[in-house]
């Protein structure tokens, strides 16, 4: 039999974390056919004894972890783990007979190489250079970072990496979406990740702001979470802020957008979020073939306002819409926002030709040759034709011509540079008879076709 011994890492500070859960599934075990080996019964029982003690020492509720323990211990009576000699099917299904009692998504099982595992690492710090590797591979969890028109801006998180990697890329990317006047931020394949949830909070408040808390059951402390004073760059205080979530939003993620929430700094866009809200402790086993690994949920977050969390049941949206149909909306509404703050018809009108560009944008327009031929003429001093590659050009003159992307309705916009537009008009029997120049600042001027 397998010598073994229990290895217990040190557990995460809780107030930080509740930002430092890891994304299940994304521990790569490598399986291959050498790896992991079989179990046989003695085993099998040996790893069933250290969950359900691990468990019932440092689970967050005391009441639910012997419940968790009774139905696994119940199942194994029955036989529900015998002949699963493969260890990752065994440990899969005793983490899914834990989660159904507790409905905990944080509780995860998996075996690791020996080798693999870092003695003196708790949570997938720099130690471990898989871990570094892949964050600098994913630009630390940025995803996509844009300024949409009518500069809003569009931050794409795919995942909160740990500080000590991910600080300078936050900086950089938290400064180029600094100057927008308001800013969408995108969770919604966001499953978690490390503790930078409090420094990116930081931007969107003037002085150090109280976030989430989190109670540790071995220790009995509460401990608070909030903003640093001072982060570098421009403040986003006052910029309508939007955060886009869905059923795939989970744990760190969840902590972000619960916070700005119910602070009220956000406006919560898409589908319910998964409800992962127990910050976790990683524990392993070691045996002298391989390492059992559990993710194990051993303290709870606490919202200073609301008084709880969105453990088992996800953080609402303010706007309820299907996860795909969110980015339209939050764009819409920060535009309407915007429209609501201008000072004068002419900043409204910026918004509403921004909307116009972001709506086209949404829905491409496809013609065809025959329907850009109706459009094609001369229009006073204006020429319009078609390319070889069935696009219709704006020719300024003999030398020049610029491709032109279809809007919708007649109207179509330069290709990379939008602050003049072409609205094609129709006379009563649907012919192409004008063309009116539309410009940025709200101007326009008619032209009549003479060919």
């Amino acid at each position: 039999m397998p010598s073994s011994s229990a290895q217990t890492l040190n557990p995460l500070g809780t107030a930080v974390a509740i930002s430092l859960v890891i994304i299940l599934g994304m521990v790569d075990v490598g399986t291959t056919a050498d790896f992991p080996p079989t179990t046989d019964d003695t085993a099998r029982a040996e790893i069933l004894q250290w969950v359900t003690e691990t468990m019932s020492e440092r689970y967050v509720d005391p009441e639910v972890a012997q419940a968790m323990v009774d139905e696994v211990n119940s199942r194994a009576a029955e036989g529900a783990y015998r002949n699963l000699d493969d260890t990752g099917a065994f440990l899969h299904a005793v983490e899914q007979d834990l989660r159904a009692v507790s409905d905990d998504k944080h509780v995860g099982l998996w075996p690791e190489r020996l080798e693999d595992v870092v003695e003196d690492d708790t949570d997938y710090t720099p130690a471990d250079l898989e871990y570094v590797e892949q964050l600098r591979r994913t630009n630390y969890g940025y995803k996509k970072i844009e300024i949409l028109p009518g500069n809003v801006g569009y931050l794409r998180i795919d995942e909160f990496a740990h500080p000590a990697l991910g600080g300078p890329t936050t900086i950089a990317v938290m400064n180029t979406v600094g100057n927008t006047d308001a800013l969408i931020i995108d969770l919604r394949w966001n499953g978690g990740g490390a503790g930078l949830v409090g420094y990116i909070c930081g931007y969107f408040f003037d002085e150090a702001t109280h976030l989430n808390d989190g109670w540790e059951r071995a220790s009995g402390e509460t401990l608070q979470s909030w903003t640093p004073e001072f982060v570098p760059g421009p403040s986003l205080s006052d910029v309508p802020l939007y955060i886009l979530i869905s059923a795939q939003t989970f744990s760190a993620a969840e902590d972000f957008t619960y916070a700005l929430k119910h602070l009220d700094r956000a406006t919560v866009v898409g589908a319910r979020s998964k409800g992962g809200g127990h910050p976790v402790e990683f524990v392993r086993l070691l045996r002298d073939d391989m390492a059992v690994a559990m993710m194990l949920p051993n303290a709870k977050s606490i919202n200073p306002i609301t008084g709880t969390s969105w453990e088992g049941v996800g953080v609402a949206p303010d706007i309820d819409v299907p996860a795909t149909d969110a980015l339209a909306t939050a764009y819409n509404s920060a535009l309407d926002a915007l429209s609501d703050m201008a000072e004068d018809e002419q900043q409204r009108f910026r918004v509403e030709w921004a909307r116009q560009e972001f709506k086209a944008g949404l829905l491409p327009v496809d013609l065809s040759r025959e329907q850009l031929a109706e459009y094609a003429g001369t229009y006073e001093t204006s020429g319009f034709g078609i390319s070889e590659e069935t696009t219709l050009l704006y020719q300024r003159d003999v030398d020049s011509s610029y491709p032109l992307v279809p809007m919708g309705d007649d109207l179509f916009r330069l290709e990379g540079y939008d602050r003049v537009r072409f609205q094609f008009a129709r006379d009563e029997d649907g012919a192409v008879d004008r063309v009116i120049t539309l410009y940025s600042d709200g101007t326009d001027k008619v032209r009549r076709r003479t060919q």
